[in-house]
């Protein structure tokens, strides 16, 4: 009750509305404290006139207290009202006073008392209580009027949100909870998004309540043809959306309409979830910019970051999200502020490089986000000074990714560790992919397969003592090995290191590479056929000789789509459908394709008919145009069949770094070259080249 009261409470108050003295209250506030001590929170204080003065944090109290059914728990008259409201909402039938005071352990005078404030509430959500003599109530009004007023009651988390999740009626939600979590984790993956924490949840709950209410035969009202503007609704739903209402649907045997695609789709709308869709559009675009980008900073703070492909993913990802979202999305934080400004000739170089940034977005960068931008480049920096055994911890943040990101560098400061990987909650059972030896979180985690502490913040001294404490308990277990080698420390890495050296020193002899690397696998007990299954492989790998096509007749741009994705639809690398999207995206959203002058990369969204990671390459006889004004006319096309956001992108950075460097001379090589075989090398000597 204290943490959602919205008025000061005092001893007096709290007596009276729970019947009991005020020494009572005392006691009861006494006991309380020492559960917030052992928890880490704030303890309650007293002020004059027996007022009750709470800690910042105490609103996560109602996070960390057990289940408590409602007989234990004694609800206030606002949440009986709020919990009365849900009732009716939910409810398939009329409902009685009676009923809702049996549920309360109430008099029914009480819920009489209670009457109007829940029909206030009920109309608040543009809904209509109905009294009918000797039948009782019901809620009249949209079907998605009553979900929304149901996902958010469930968003509260609080005592009474668990008593209403007890009814008989309600109960099957839990069941339904863990398979729509883990269907979401799923597509999450399936389709490389980041969805954090309080999406996650407001996503899980709408799925819930839409499986409820369906069951109970309670369904969405049809939906008119078109939107306000003239658009088809359902053309507004992504395959994202689809592929999670198909599997909610499955696994939770109930029959889901289209128009619960459109529900869930707007919801994520409504929390600003973009998912995949600007994959097609303007993703390998961001990745070209931020390319771009590091390069200048790397020459400016004269520190070589092109390497870093982990500063590559986590700075892309970030402006990809900044150039979709207002400014005032990043929050002013003092502590970001103070890790940033500790780093002057990085802000410097950040701003001194913003005009690339800016060109593509269009406005101005504000400068909240120009320190979000410096705090990658601090943080890619951090990160080349690890070496030695150090723990290997993960984060888990509430937060945002720039907040999260922020916690991490705090952490690297502060302790000597190697944060491996920042994450939200609801990733934590997955976590044993990765070799952890203690998760640092904001949340209460369930279900953690390792070591955690839970923080708050801003972490203070007594926050720093505890994860010191839980790291020296670490580092004095018996049982316990911390290993710091490269959780990519394969034959693969190995070979990263080994060929450029070779490479260099016996130009010619390829036998003697391909000794050396099944000696290599051999050793480290791979199989050879790795190769296939490389996670972020090098342009090289995706480029043999039977990818390539040299001297090809094309009559337009069109034309030359269809014959660059030839090799790939051969062999089984992309359905016919996908150069039928990859056409129709550029006559769409226009010569987004043409990267580079004289380049192209066509590529569409892995749901259009993508197989297989891979890559093909056509040199044109005759360039053809685009429709780009600065890259036309193309002559060297390279055809991408990428199957997420994420495992393309070092053969990406390395393909935009070598036509990007006039030193390198990649494209006029190629220019030269009359055979597939020859063209390969090429590639692959000008990667090592950039990468040596």
């Amino acid at each position: 009750m204290l943490s959602r009261s919205s008025e000061d409470c005092t001893l007096g108050s709290l007596a009276e509305e729970f019947g009991v003295s005020e020494r009572t209250i005392r006691n009861d506030i006494k006991s309380l404290n020492k559960f917030l001590v052992e928890t880490s929170l704030g303890e309650i204080h007293f002020g004059s006139g027996g007022l009750i003065m709470l800690p910042d944090d105490f609103q996560r109290v109602e996070s960390l207290l057990p289940v408590r059914d409602n007989v234990a728990y004694k609800m206030s008259s606002d949440e009986r009202k709020s919990l009365g409201a849900a009732i009716l909402i939910g409810a398939n039938s009329y409902v009685t006073l009676a009923d809702i005071a049996e549920r309360f352990s109430v008099s029914r005078a009480s819920i009489l008392n209670d009457l109007d404030g829940i029909k206030q509430i009920v109309s608040s959500a543009g809904l209509k209580v109905e009294s009918k003599p000797s039948r009782g109530l019901r809620v009249h009004g949209p079907e998605s009027l009553k979900r929304t007023f149901l996902v958010n009651f469930l968003d509260v988390r609080s005592p009474i949100v668990e008593q209403w999740l007890h009814f008989p009626e309600n109960s099957s939600i839990r069941d339904d909870t863990i398979i729509v979590k883990k269907i979401l984790n799923e597509q999450c993956h399936a389709y490389g998004l980041f969805m954090p924490d309080a999406t996650f949840l407001k996503a899980t709950n709408s799925l819930c309540i839409s499986v409820m209410r369906n069951r109970a035969s309670q369904f969405l009202e049809m939906l008119e043809e078109k939107d306000e503007n003239g658009a088809d609704y359902i053309d507004e739903v992504g395959d994202f959306e689809r592929s999670v209402i198909s599997y909610v649907s499955q696994y939770c045997n109930v029959e889901m309409s289209r128009e619960e695609e459109v529900y869930f789709s707007s919801l994520l709308k409504s929390l600003r979830f973009h998912g995949d869709q600007q994959f097609n559009l303007d993703n390998l675009q961001v990745q070209k910019i931020t390319r771009a980008f590091i390069r200048r900073i790397s020459e400016e703070i004269a520190v070589d970051l092109n390497g870093d492909y982990d500063l590559f993913e986590y700075l892309s990802n970030h402006l990809e999200s900044m150039f979709t979202t207002e400014p005032s999305h990043f929050p002013e934080n003092p502590a970001l502020r103070e890790v940033v400004e500790d780093q002057p000739i990085i802000l410097a170089a950040v701003k001194k490089n913003l005009g690339i940034l800016e060109e593509f977005a269009g406005r101005e960068i504000s400068p909240i986000e120009t320190m979000y931008i410096a705090l990658h480049i601090c943080a890619a920096l951090e990160r080349r000074k690890n070496c030695g055994v150090r723990p290997r911890v993960v984060v888990v943040c509430d937060g945002g990714v720039g907040t999260s990101q922020l916690l991490a560098e705090e952490l690297r400061g502060r302790f000597d560790i190697k944060i491996v990987k920042v994450m939200p909650a609801h990733d934590v059972p997955y976590i044993d992919t990765y070799r952890t030896d203690l998760v640092i979180s904001t949340i209460p985690l369930d279900n953690c397969p390792v070591d955690s502490v839970l923080i708050k913040l801003p972490m203070n001294d007594r926050e720093y003592r505890r994860v010191r404490e839980r790291l020296n308990r670490i580092a004095a277990s018996s049982d316990r090995i911390l290993d710091d080698r490269p959780e990519d420390f394969t034959a693969q890495r190995l070979l990263e290191h080994l060929e450029p050296i070779i490479r260099r020193l016996a130009p010619e002899n390829d036998d003697l590479l391909k000794e050396i690397r099944l000696e290599v696998r051999r050793y480290f007990r791979e199989a050879q056929q790795l190769e296939d299954q490389i996670i972020a492989p090098y342009l090289h790998q995706l480029l043999p000789p039977s990818h390539i096509r040299i001297n090809v007749e094309a009559s337009d741009w069109r034309e030359a789509i269809r014959e660059s994705a030839q090799p790939l639809l051969e062999m089984g690398y992309i359905e016919e459908r996908y150069v039928d999207a990859m056409i129709e995206d550029a006559e769409k959203y226009g010569p987004y394709m043409a990267l580079s002058p004289g380049v192209a990369i066509p590529h569409s969204s892995p749901e259009n008919g993508t197989i297989k990671m891979g890559m093909s390459m056509v040199r044109l006889v005759n360039p053809v145009n685009f429709g780009s004004e600065s890259n036309d006319p193309v002559e060297f096309i390279f055809t991408l069949s990428a199957v997420d956001r994420k495992t393309h992108l070092r053969a990406f950075a390395n393909l935009i770094d070598m036509v990007s460097k006039p030193d390198i001379e990649f494209l006029e090589k190629l220019r030269k070259t009359n055979t597939a075989e020859e063209a390969s090398r090429i590639i692959e000597n000008c990667e090592f080249q950039l990468v040596s």
